[in-house]
């Protein structure tokens, strides 16, 4: 980042507000939550961390717990991050990440999950390789069909992301950089073409025998939704196909990869 910005876990009225205005700033009046639902999940286990460069909130991280059959014990529920576009592509959003592992480690979680749009592969290149999580749950249409501004008129997809806190990944940053960003050589399970500059998805592959296969992704969906839609909901059903025959299949998504003109989701045998 380049310059110390401040990290804190908030409880104040007036610096929840902030978080509540980022989020209509972000995606708009339809997905908002409110302060008064804040308030309610600090004083019962949960947790909200603010960034702030002097007065301005410019990102902001919210959780709480929640008990699942993924996990026999409590374990907490990261259900929103915001980073103001100002100030995005400098590191915040991963200090924010990583601030709520600290405070979740103090509180005695063992691991944090939440959901992110398989289409939006930056999120993915974060949550699986920089931060070191995995995903083996595909949610099709969370949270069905909204109308915010990034996610208006496409279904809801969603990985759910698991970040075991204490696993050897998640402590040693970089572990999975360092390994997933030199193997391009495993099997398409997902074929695709480039086309007047735009990626299209072609036919699912089936894969079953080998060890890792990579399934590709838009690197920038909404630059691909701007130019057609058609072509973005194309992806949206072509990855939510070629993701949940993997996981049938035994496969978990360990890693994501960026490349020049493409990123590529790394699934492996479990």
């Amino acid at each position: 980042m380049s310059k110390p910005y401040l990290f804190k876990p908030i409880t104040e009225h007036d610096e929840l507000q902030k978080a509540v205005d980022l989020q209509v700033d972000i995606w708009g009046n339809e997905i908002v939550t409110p302060l008064p639902q804040l308030v309610a999940a600090i004083h019962n286990g949960g947790c909200v961390i603010g960034a702030f460069d002097e007065d301005r909130m410019i990102g902001f991280v919210y959780g709480f717990p929640g008990i699942t059959d993924i996990h026999a014990k409590p374990h907490l529920v990261s259900h929103m991050m915001a980073v103001d576009p100002d100030y995005r592509n400098q590191g915040i959003g991963e200090s924010l990440k990583r601030r709520q592992r600290d405070w979740a480690i103090n509180k005695g979680f063992e691991k944090i999950t939440w959901t992110f749009d398989p289409l939006e592969f930056k999120n993915g290149y974060l949550n699986l390789t920089k931060l070191g999580g995995y995903v083996r749950t595909y949610y099709v249409s969370y949270y069905g069909i909204m109308q915010d501004k990034i996610n208006k008129g496409m279904p809801t997809d969603r990985f759910l992301l698991e970040w075991d806190l204490l696993s050897d990944p998640v402590v040693n940053v970089g572990m999975k950089k360092d390994k997933y960003t030199r193997n391009h050589d495993y099997p398409l399970a997902l074929e695709f073409s480039i086309q007047d500059s735009l990626p299209v998805s072609g036919d699912v592959v089936q894969n079953d025998g080998e060890k890792a296969v990579l399934v590709p992704a838009p690197k920038d969906i909404q630059t691909v939704k701007n130019h057609s839609f058609e072509l973005a909901y194309d992806w949206r059903m072509k990855i939510r196909q070629a993701i949940q025959e993997l996981f049938l299949n035994g496969y978990v998504i360990v890693a994501a990869i960026p490349s020049d003109d493409m990123g590529y989701y790394v699934l492996e045998k479990e």
